[in-house]
């Protein structure tokens, strides 16, 4: 797993690289202007970013978190974008992290 995190880790700082901002250097420093550039998403994750923001009301700052995991989790399995299987995952986080203790 160390090393499945380490990989994503260099594959988010040479994202960053290339988008000339060397600062940023994960996911989760991502601004919302870039996001939608750095959490490219086929379509299929898109219908379904889309359809679970409007039935969780998602807000802006939700939405976005959504898509920074979702992001993580497409990089420590290598995908290039996220895939609807990445957005299902970040989505069923959101909704642990929120249920009572």
């Amino acid at each position: 797993m160390a090393a499945r995190v380490a990989a994503a880790r260099e594959r988010q700082s040479a994202r960053f690289q290339a988008l000339n901002v060397p600062e940023i250097l994960t996911n989760a420093a991502c601004p919302p202007s870039l996001l939608d550039e750095v959490a490219a998403a086929d379509a299929a994750a898109l219908a379904l970013l889309r359809d679970a923001a409007e039935k969780m009301r998602l807000s802006a700052r939700a939405y976005h978190r959504v898509l920074r995991v979702s992001r993580t989790i497409a990089d420590l399995e290598g995908e290039a974008r996220i895939l609807s299987p990445h957005l299902h995952e970040a989505l069923a986080y959101r909704v642990l992290d929120r249920m009572p203790g």
